[in-house]
């Protein structure tokens, strides 16, 4: 099982997503909302980002489902800050959609999901119709 942290440009829509995807989640793992800045403005922050890696660090490993651009950036940035009790290799920024992303992820997380496996699943929405 994954633990998930989101990264938005904006924290409460980061949260808003959570709630969202919380109707999805049939088993218990961390999902840390790691959004915005210390000032809380708009943005994002590789130390809050940090943080929140840290508190849904799992064995299994973890998903970052970031919304555009510097989100992405500053995630990368936040993996390369943790020390070496963190096995880097298990922590991957996902490439998907952030709402439509972490509701999929949310309702296939289990016991058996790799992070492997979620990147796979994810692919899919690279060309999804909505209409």
């Amino acid at each position: 099982m994954l633990g998930f942290v989101i990264v938005s440009h904006s924290k409460r829509l980061a949260h808003e997503v959570i709630e969202l995807c919380n109707e999805m989640k049939k088993y218990d793992f961390p999902v840390v909302n790691g959004s915005g800045t210390s000032g809380d403005y708009l943005g994002s922050d590789p130390v809050i980002i940090v943080e929140a890696i840290k508190k849904t660090y799992v064995k299994d490993g973890v998903a970052i489902f970031a919304d555009l651009g510097s989100s992405i950036l500053n995630s990368e940035l936040a993996i390369e800050f943790l020390d070496e009790s963190y096995d880097r290799t298990k922590i991957k920024i996902m490439d998907a959609p952030l709402v439509e992303g972490v509701i999929m992820a949310m309702a296939i997380n289990d016991e058996k999901l790799t992070l492997e496996d979620l990147i796979e699943e994810l692919k899919g929405f690279k060309t999804l119709n909505k209409v």
